[in-house]
């Protein structure tokens, strides 16, 4: 300690034992102004570091990763998950909708049951499975229909659910069961055109062109949709009413030129 020092901090009367008392009061004080928001700013990553890891962090974690299409990342993300709780069906769907893009698809399905197994009201594992039997194991429609149905027992408000249905019966040749879904499909969103694909192929190969024509004027009621007027062009060629097929082509034409070409192409070649 200097005499300076020490001399600054000697009131008249004071011991130089008092005054080294002072001096490092103040030393310390001087100290802890400097360095106190340091020592803080180390223990809060500390005390952030040393927060447990839990089930949800790393399940959100994955999702993190998948958005950014770190597909194996997610997977070991979801996977730690799982581990921490194994009755996390969320991270059980998510690893198998990843299992589902990868060269080990059949892994899915276990995934997927799994999910279901532990909350057998999940809709959305029942959709996944069902998608999976529908697109990566294209002979399953039955199995697909299996876990479709069950989904629309649990949420009857989904119109890709019906439409999926749809979808598997015309792929089943099964035509007359694919028009009420793809209706109810419909009915649900009137601007779904995946739906309107699937019912005019099913009217067409039911031979059910007036129905057809009925069920497209309800859509065009509600609101106007360029499949709606494209199939039901479709349908009055087959019923041989070239000039009303005309009238939806005239229309079609204010709505997508582009597939009104297509329907006067048909109209043209009709004799």
């Amino acid at each position: 300690m200097t005499t300076k020092c020490l001399t600054e901090n000697m009131r008249p009367g004071c011991s130089k034992k008092a005054a080294i008392s002072v001096f490092c009061r103040k030393y310390r004080q001087r100290i802890m102004k400097q360095f106190l928001p340091v020592f803080f700013l180390l223990f809060s990553a500390s005390a952030a570091s040393a927060q447990p890891l839990t089930a949800k962090s790393f399940y959100k974690k994955g999702i993190e990763q998948r958005d950014k299409g770190l597909f194996l990342d997610a997977m070991g993300s979801f996977k730690r998950a799982i581990v921490l709780n194994k009755n996390f069906d969320s991270a059980y769907l998510e690893a198998g909708s990843i299992y589902a893009r990868t060269t080990r698809p059949d892994s899915a399905v276990w995934f997927f049951k799994k999910a279901i197994s532990i909350n057998t009201k999940f809709t959305a594992a029942y959709i996944a499975l069902g998608n999976f039997y529908r697109d990566v194991q294209p002979t399953n429609f039955d199995s697909a229909l299996s876990c479709y149905m069950a989904a629309i027992r649990l949420d009857s408000s989904n119109k890709v659910t019906y439409y999926s249905i749809a979808w598997c019966y015309n792929a089943k040749s099964e035509y007359e069961k694919a028009i009420p879904f793809a209706v109810k499909a419909l009915n649900i969103d009137n601007d779904y055109k995946p739906a309107y694909s699937e019912l005019g192929h099913a009217y067409r190969r039911t031979g059910k062109f007036k129905e057809g024509i009925e069920q497209f004027k309800k859509n065009l009621s509600v609101s106007v949709v360029d499949l709606a007027l494209l199939y039901s062009g479709f349908c009055y060629l087959e019923l041989k009413d070239k000039e009303s097929a005309l009238q939806q082509y005239e229309a079609l034409k204010k709505v997508n030129e582009k597939m009104a070409e297509s329907l006067k192409k048909r109209i043209d070649a009709t004799q």
